[in-house]
């Protein structure tokens, strides 16, 4: 059996599967049973851990017509089984907080990046069980091996992110894409992002928003670096409503009239 850690106070992207030879079961702090006067064995914490665990594999099940066995019938949005297929799990948070907990993607391929996952992100379960997923750099969809995504690169005509370039400076250029006319991508884009926003809830209801990916650019096609997205219709006025750099690429200055990523969305929006 694997156990699920959290540590206290700490972020949630430390969280990691351990096997019981990695526990000391007789440290375990026992919890409070307020229903029974008798204490829980470590034991039996044990196995009340692994049992939920398989409860909530269970729960995990995700089909999306993003299959990982096919690079056929890109125009359809996924449909998730797990978490409501429109809008945010904040429709049914007590539900799903438990499974919404637990990272359920070691690792994601993109381009020549590999990067660990740090939160929770509904994509296929199929995939979620793989070592690795592959995501195309360019349409952002999932796939579950390497032959899968040279298969699928032969099909993708896409060597930027969909929508009008709105800036461009040596290298870097920022694409507005709609989550409407382009809800697929968004989809995949939201997705994404997930595995590196804990508080990120909206996946499929993209139509509101306005997304805007900034890329890189050499021989190969413009890559993504980041995104931020807004509203299109604020009703707080709000200027950003999530941004995101990947991991690979935080830390990075492009432009130092800009000074980061983060710096250069203001300037847009601004």
């Amino acid at each position: 059996h694997e156990y699920y850690i959290h540590y206290i106070d700490y972020n949630k992207r430390l969280d990691e599967w351990v096997t019981v030879s990695q526990l000391d079961i007789n440290k375990i702090k026992l919890p409070q049973n307020s229903k029974s006067s008798r204490p829980l064995s470590p034991t039996a914490v044990l196995n009340k851990c692994s049992s939920r665990k398989r409860k909530i594999e269970e729960t995990n099940g995700y089909s999306s017509s993003h299959s990982a066995n096919s690079d056929t019938d890109e125009n359809h949005a996924p449909s998730p089984v797990g978490p409501p297929s429109t809008g945010s799990l904040n429709q049914n948070q007590n539900t799903y907080d438990g499974l919404t907990r637990i990272k359920n993607v070691q690792l994601i391929e993109m381009g020549r990046a590999r990067m660990t996952p740090w939160y929770f992100s509904p994509y296929p379960q199929e995939l979620c069980h793989l070592p690795v997923i592959y995501i195309c750099e360019f349409c952002l969809k999932c796939l579950k091996s390497v032959k899968c995504l040279e298969r699928h690169k032969i099909k993708c005509k896409l060597f930027h992110p969909p929508g009008n370039e709105i800036y461009r400076k040596h290298a870097i250029s920022v694409f507005e894409i709609d989550g409407r006319k382009n809800k697929i991508y968004a989809q995949n884009l939201c997705l994404l992002a997930k595995l590196f926003l804990d508080h990120k809830t909206l996946y499929y209801d993209t139509d509101p928003f306005l997304f805007y990916v900034m890329t890189e650019y050499d021989q190969y096609g413009l890559h993504m670096v980041g995104y931020f997205s807004k509203e299109k219709e604020s009703s707080e006025d709000y200027n950003v409503a999530c941004i995101l750099t990947l991991p690979c690429h935080q830390k990075k200055v492009w432009d130092p009239s800009s000074g980061s990523f983060s710096n250069l969305a203001l300037v847009l929006k601004a």
